[in-house]
């Protein structure tokens, strides 16, 4: 008798003509063992997760107050800010996230009078606290001594003049942006990490002074001549194992590779990674520039010790200016100030030419404009390119920029309706715009083309109507044209800075027709003082909700800012 093979399967016939039934079965989400949720809170601000996850059950509670630590205020309505604060048990919180810009305006001053760090935060690790108002700084850095945790820290914009020297044990990660005077920070004798952006608006002149502990130093500055009380700066720096320069100057010299080979080689011994970006302006163009500057970066220090590498920009016209920079591109922002790149050339090997597409400029997500340039190199858009900044026309490569979500348009830009028209279309992310009101008259054809009208009223949630160029006040919105405005971007946004030369009372009416606004910053060509009535006051009385006084005001000179709570 033979044997049935033990793997033989019976299989039976299905009848395809009956549904299948399947057991229907409900997970519900406390099911969920604790390890995913913790999983999940890391992915996301613990903002967010709190106000999504609050007051479900006490098994969530406890997870929320002892798992979710880092909190980012950042351009949160002051609705959820207030929720966070009043439900979550902050002395758990390892790290913070603040800032006054043009969304959150009187944030850090809030949260500071509500719980003192000295008193309340002491176990931070990590804590940023940016657009500060520079009359505030020393009574918020007083604050922070006591914070014996703190490894990083994030903070501007300061006037150091006035501000004590103070001592944060642990502190190892600084950005600043500050004006010369830092000698407050000398005494962090642990800080190890310092990107600092030189604010030029204080009028005190200084000679940098920085702890000698640094391994990493980023520099943001526009310096005068050639750069040399930078250099003597960096002399005082021997542990430096990485340096990084933005140059922002617009008359800085032609960049001498052998300069900084001799600076490296008897000052910075550690140095393993120089990062920069140097434009330049030359009244005398000579062709045999681009011959020196590759010539100056190509010695064999740099192409066979270090193996650092560079790129020149410049334009074949007669324009006078051009840049130099190091590769792989190491910034968020890419300033163009050439006509094209046809006389483009770099010190990288050709066999590495293609690394250039790959990885090269990856990090850029801004471009500025200076000059109406033609294509730049391919290779930049295949980074994600978020913010534009227009200084000169629309380009002819525009349609590139499929990711755009900021849009700063500059004073002499001249724009159609049409080609306004075509750029929004083509740019459906886009959610912010900075523009003058003269422009802005000017791409809706007096506020009456009903296509870029329509398609400004969709997008926008924050728009800025800037009337300043070079420092100098330009124009201001009258209470007409602000009618105008209103109509078009009152269905959602949600930020809104202007300029207006009317008294309050009279456009506070109209600026309650924005019922989606978070913020708001206004700026007067009248003085305060002939306010007769306290913007706080003047907001209660026109409002018909009791919740609607739920707001920050804070002045500044002839600015308001405004943190709105509950809207009127």
């Amino acid at each position: 008798m033979q044997k049935k093979n033990k793997s033989t399967k019976c299989l039976l016939p299905i009848d395809m003509s009956k549904p299948k039934r399947f057991k229907s079965e409900t997970t519900l989400l406390e099911n969920l063992p604790n390890e995913l949720f913790l999983e999940a809170f890391g992915y996301l601000n613990g903002v967010d997760v709190v106000y999504g996850f609050s007051q479900l059950n006490y098994r969530l509670e406890d997870l929320l107050n002892n798992y979710v630590t880092n909190f980012d205020f950042k351009s949160v309505s002051r609705a959820k800010f207030t929720y966070i604060t009043q439900r979550h048990d902050i002395h758990r919180w390892r790290s913070l996230h603040m800032s006054d810009d043009d969304h959150t305006p009187g944030q850090i001053k809030c949260f500071s009078q509500l719980f003192p760090p000295n008193e309340y935060i002491n176990r931070l690790e990590c804590l940023s606290v940016l657009h500060m108002k520079p009359g505030f700084a020393q009574e918020f850095l007083l604050q922070i001594r006591s914070l014996n945790n703190l490894v990083s820290l994030s903070i501007g914009q300061i006037c150091g003049l006035n501000i004590q020297s103070i001592e944060l044990s642990s502190l190892k990660r600084l950005i600043l942006t500050s004006c010369k005077h830092t000698n407050w920070i000398q005494n962090f004798q642990t800080l190890e990490n310092l990107q600092y952006t030189i604010d030029y608006n204080c009028s005190h002149s200084h000679s940098l002074i920085l702890p000698r502990t640094l391994k990493h130093f980023k520099i943001f500055y526009s310096e005068r001549e050639d750069g040399d009380d930078l250099r003597k700066l960096l002399k005082q720096l021997p542990q430096l194992t990485r340096l990084t320069l933005y140059d922002r100057g617009k008359v800085s010299p032609i960049p001498d590779g052998r300069t900084w080979e001799e600076l490296i080689v008897s000052s910075l011994p550690l140095l393993k990674t120089f990062q920069f970006f140097f434009p330049f302006c030359q009244y005398r163009y000579l062709s045999s520039d681009i011959n020196q500057i590759l010539a100056s970066f190509s010695t064999p220090f740099y192409l066979s010790e270090k193996h650092w590498f560079i790129r020149y920009d410049r334009s074949s016209c007669d324009s006078n200016t051009g840049t130099v920079y190091s590769l792989p591109f190491a910034f968020s922002s890419m300033a163009i100030n050439i006509h094209s790149f046809d006389m483009s050339a770099t010190t990288l090997p050709f066999n590495d030419s293609d690394k250039i597409e790959t990885h090269y400029y990856s990090k850029i997500n801004t471009i500025v404009l200076h000059e109406k340039c033609k294509e730049p190199h391919t290779e930049i858009f295949s980074s994600n390119i978020v913010h534009l900044i227009l200084k000169v026309n629309l380009p002819s490569w525009i349609d590139l920029l499929t990711n755009l979500r900021c849009l700063h348009v500059g004073w002499n830009v001249h724009m159609t309706p049409t080609e306004c028209s075509h750029l929004l279309q083509n740019a459906s992310n886009l959610r912010s715009l900075k523009i003058s009101i003269f422009s802005l008259k000017i791409v809706t054809d007096k506020f009456s083309n009903e296509t870029v009208c329509n398609e400004l009223s969709r997008k926008i949630e924050s728009l800025t109507i800037s009337n300043f160029v070079d420092g100098y006040s330009r124009r201001s919105v009258s209470v007409r044209v602000l009618t105008s405005l209103v109509r078009i971007f009152s269905m959602n946004c949600q930020h809104l800075t202007i300029a207006l030369m009317s008294h309050p009372n009279t456009v506070y009416p109209i600026l309650r027709r924005m019922k989606n606004l978070r913020s708001l910053h206004i700026t007067w060509s009248v003085q305060r003082r002939n306010f007769s009535t306290p913007i706080s006051q003047l907001l209660q009385e026109q409002s018909t909700d009791p919740k609607a006084i739920d707001f920050i005001d804070t002045y500044d000179g002839n600015q308001l800012f405004i943190w709105f709570g509950n809207r009127i």
